[in-house]
């Protein structure tokens, strides 16, 4: 049975994986408010020892070195049409680099665990699998997610490098993804209606 449910897991996460590869709309939650929450998490859960503040700056390292990389093969295209609150809409590919930064992040988490629990079985490891899955199919399963600060860090700096060198690639792209709603905009500058 346990063969199965792995199986399906790979299978499942083989499919997530060919999204990578196809133009989909970009979206401030997953590229501005989930890895701002991430942080937040990040210092919320985090218990500043001297081991733990060496561990977390080794890692913020390695994650914003994961973040540059996932970007180096994406592609991005700014479309004509308009979102509901009259933005551009983005559409990305994400290429292959960004499964890789995505496989070195979940490993990376595991070594933590592994560091910090001393063993961890594989169904430990494929519970872990499923549960970054979801986190990937269910955008919002994040905002209730009980992960330890080390996930935290490692998701939130490489979500945010991420975030950073897609600007650095396509200037519209930070106008666009910090650019407030067109009320939003009425309210800053009345007289330009």
């Amino acid at each position: 049975m346990k063969l199965i449910i792995y199986g399906l897991l790979l299978f499942l996460a083989f499919r997530l994986s060919l999204h990578a590869f196809e133009f989909e709309k970009i979206s401030r939650l997953k590229l501005l408010s989930i890895p701002v929450y991430s942080i937040l998490m990040f210092f919320a859960t985090m218990r500043w020892t001297s081991e733990n503040f060496f561990t977390a700056f080794i890692l913020i390292l390695a994650a914003g070195f994961i973040g540059w990389f996932q970007t180096i093969k994406s592609e991005i295209k700014v479309t004509d049409e308009l979102d509901r609150h009259q933005r551009p809409v983005i559409l990305i590919k994400k290429g292959f680099p960004y499964i890789l930064g995505w496989i070195a992040i979940f490993i990376l988490g595991i070594m933590m665990h592994f560091f910090h629990h001393a063993s961890i079985a594989i169904d430990d490891i494929f519970s872990e699998f499923a549960h970054e899955l979801l986190k990937d199919i269910a955008v919002f399963t994040r905002f209730s997610s009980k992960d330890s600060w080390y996930v935290w860090a490692l998701s939130g700096v490489s979500s945010m490098t991420f975030t950073f060198f897609l600007e650095k690639k396509e200037a519209r792209l930070k106008d666009i993804l910090h650019q407030g709603t067109k009320n939003q905009r009425k309210r800053a500058h009345p007289d330009n209606r």
